[in-house]
């Protein structure tokens, strides 16, 4: 391929108009712009010259095939943490929102431009009575999630979404604009298993769907703040025993500011509860909590689909804070560890409001297990033996200048240690990566092979992704 380096950025923008139709097009003067590039995190926006929107395979890798040998600036958009933006062009890929269910085959194939709330209202519709494995965070898109390994209210018992178990092809539009079935090229779909990106462009998955009750309990139980010490002895406790694998379960804070309508004096602690086998079931597993003084209960009976909307509007946040995220996978969870992490959240409010405001923290417990068969068959070798998921995050105001932001990263950078202790073990997901993250821990034994395949399919290091070539 012969790079397009001639001629200033204008002439190359107006080159690629030509290859798509107009309505393919969206430039910032557009009410379609500012949802079309909306970064996660705001300090990771670049404001991009020019979005495409490709309706088909087609005008996609025309799009990809000149944009790649070109030397314009772009970026494939995600809906997720990771916030990826371009000083050029923004390709977005929320066109490819189709869905097909083969119930002969029990294959679901979805666009892979779709969030995860698409698509489990579109499964609920097609095929009542079955369940796929997909994304907790309903907001979140289809090809990143997988990407990035993919945790689901099922991984529990069926491991990440990206597993070979669960996804079993993608279409894929390579840099030169020809496309492919990455089954066709088994080291490409095993690197698409949790290989953090930067291998093509995902248009298409294929996922296995499975007969799941669709009669699930649940939803919050909130316990006043005053409670932390009896939540974080009972869920120890829960945990040093086998739990069924169709139970699940969140614990984060809520502040007392953020209350004000439930007439709350504190903040409260919240374990969002999860079992498919129903009320009956759920409410013996987590009488427990159910129990503690001052529990309030606001569970409910539902389906996947609506277990999604009970977190639908987390994307109401995206872009109103310079955010950093580290997240943790654990093996085990402890009560040491829930009251330091709590305890680390309140710290930062104490220290500055702002930032606390700004301050993620969520256990994500039992959201994960090992992949059937060898953990060489994903892409992210996510270590053996780890369940749990401490989702940590610090930010700051959109419009807080350069030393605030840089206080946020340094308290996202000293987070694992302020929780887990100096001397840890640390495993940090790749679904939140951060530029101090080092990949080469994250992807452990199979980064030099990650390595390698980015440079066969990025030969000129033009997608951008969380391994560096």
């Amino acid at each position: 391929m012969t790079m397009v380096t001639s001629g200033p950025g204008e002439n190359q923008l107006t080159t690629l108009r030509s290859l798509l139709r107009g309505d393919e097009i969206i430039t910032p003067d557009s009410p379609d712009y500012r949802p079309h590039i909306q970064t996660w995190a705001s300090q990771k926006q670049l404001n991009p010259r020019l979005v495409v929107r490709p309706a088909s395979v087609e005008s996609l890798s025309k799009a990809i095939a000149y944009l790649y040998s070109s030397s314009l600036d772009f970026a494939i958009y995600g809906r997720g943490f990771m916030s990826a933006s371009a000083k050029d062009v923004l390709v977005n890929t929320s066109s490819f929102d189709d869905f097909h269910f083969d119930r002969h085959s029990e294959l679901v194939t979805i666009g892979a431009g779709q969030t995860w709330q698409e698509v489990y209202h579109k499964l609920q519709e097609a095929a009542p009575g079955f369940a796929i494995v997909g994304a907790r965070t309903p907001c979140v898109g289809v090809a990143g999630a997988i990407l990035n390994g993919g945790f689901s209210w099922l991984s529990g018992e069926y491991g990440c979404i990206s597993d070979p178990a669960n996804m079993l092809d993608a279409k894929v539009v390579k840099y030169d604009g020809s496309v492919v079935w990455a089954s066709r090229e088994p080291e490409l779909l095993w690197a698409l298993r949790g290989g953090g990106g930067g291998f093509g462009v995902v248009v298409q998955v294929v996922l296995r769907a499975f007969p799941y009750p669709q009669n699930i309990w649940a939803g919050p139980i909130m316990i006043p703040r005053q409670q932390l010490q009896l939540v974080a002895e009972r869920i120890a406790r829960f945990f040093s025993e086998p739990v069924d694998p169709k139970i699940g379960m969140f614990l984060y804070f809520v502040k007392k500011d953020l209350l004000a309508s439930l007439g709350a004096d504190s903040g409260m602690l919240v374990i969002h509860a999860f079992d498919a086998h129903g009320e009956a079931h759920g409410r013996a597993s987590f009488q427990w909590a159910l129990d503690i003084p001052g529990a309030v209960d606001r569970t409910k009976i539902t389906t996947l689909a609506g277990v999604a909307e009970l977190q639908s509007k987390m994307d109401t946040v995206k872009g109103s804070m310079k955010q950093f995220w580290a997240p943790l996978l654990l093996r085990e969870i402890s009560e040491k560890t829930i009251i330091k992490a709590i305890q680390w959240s309140e710290d930062i409010e104490r220290l500055d409001k702002s930032l606390g405001d700004c301050t993620s923290l969520a256990f994500e417990l039992l959201s994960s297990s090992d992949p059937a068969g060898s953990i060489s068959s994903c892409a992210w070798p996510r270590p053996l033996g780890a369940k749990h998921i401490l989702l940590l995050g610090t930010g700051c105001p959109s419009g807080d200048g350069p030393d605030k932001e840089k206080a946020a990263r340094d308290l996202a950078i000293e987070a694992a240690s302020k929780v887990l202790g100096e001397g840890a073990e640390v495993h940090y997901l790749p679904n939140g990566f951060e530029d101090f993250q080092d990949p080469r821990k994250i992807w452990g034994a199979h980064f030099d092979q990650l390595q390698a395949l980015r440079r066969r399919y990025d030969p000129y290091s033009r997608f951008k992704a969380s391994i560096d070539i």
